[in-house]
């Protein structure tokens, strides 16, 4: 079910006065993001560790300074309960978070809800992406299985479309692959463009926390409320971890930013 209370180019961030910033340039072998056309898929777990949390609420960070706020509800798509065999130790509190950083922003799927039904969502929104000329880019926070099982619907609906060209799946973690179904995450490899990256968790995750991160992340006006619920979720005072978000840095063309970095372009902190 959907819950809902309801190519870059350094020009783009220019204009959002975000100044300067360097952008990998995209080769012949590594496709670009269109942000006119694509869709970003955000794909979390919560299954069982509760990082997935602060990385929403870094997700949205990101996403809404570099395009803005109306491009959100055109161009992601967010799912919760993106796990494989670790299903059984989903985080029901969860919720809260993905609602308060997406409920306003087109809401999201929730596939611990309804599985099947999660599928046929996301399937359905990577169809209508995919006919009007966009790509899909995964940003794999969790498992493959989903991802596996709508790309069978894609493939279903529309033989035409070459999935390994059109649907891009970034991943970082060994964890999450093997936490994937065999047989799904052999099948994602096989029929999209499977990118694996360093594992984020050498950058972005901070044991014993980040007292100035913490309050120039619950301080922003904008993403306040978004980042007090996923400290809420899961104490920042035990660690800063949004660790799943280095797909995204990956997806947008950004470098491996760490968590000064983060701070320092997105929640215009000066340390």
């Amino acid at each position: 079910m959907i819950r809902r209370h309801t190519t870059l180019t350094a020009a783009i961030l220019l204009g959002l006065g975000l100044g300067p910033i360097a952008i990998r340039a995209a080769s012949a072998d590594e496709p670009a993001l269109n942000p006119k056309q694509d869709l970003i898929s955000l794909h979390y777990d919560h299954a069982p560790d509760r990082d997935d949390g602060q990385s929403a609420a870094a997700d949205r960070t990101l996403l809404q300074s570099m395009f803005g706020r109306q491009w959100l509800e055109e161009h992601i798509l967010a799912v919760s309960g993106a796990y494989g065999k670790n299903r059984n130790r989903f985080q029901p509190e969860s919720d809260k978070v993905m609602d308060a950083v997406f409920g306003d922003v087109g809401g999201w799927i929730a596939a611990d809800d309804d599985w099947n039904a999660a599928v046929e969502k996301v399937a359905d929104r990577w169809i209508e992406q995919l006919r009007s000329g966009g790509d899909v880019w995964v940003k794999e926070g969790g498992q493959s299985d989903i991802t596996a099982a709508a790309i069978r619907r894609v493939r279903e609906e529309l033989p035409e479309v070459n999935t390994r060209r059109r649907i891009h799946v970034v991943q970082h973690s060994d964890w999450n692959e093997n936490q994937t179904t065999p047989t799904a995450l052999a099948y994602t490899k096989a029929q999209a463009r499977y990118v694996r990256i360093k594992d984020a968790n050498a950058y972005l995750n901070r044991k014993g926390g980040d007292e100035a991160f913490v309050r120039a992340a619950t301080g922003h006006e904008k993403f306040g409320e978004h980042w007090k619920a996923a400290f809420e979720y899961y104490d920042p005072r035990q660690r800063v971890d949004f660790s799943d978000s280095g797909e995204l840095m990956h997806i947008v063309g950004l470098p491996e930013l760490d968590i000064d970095a983060f701070a320092r372009r997105f929640l215009q902190t000066l340390r």
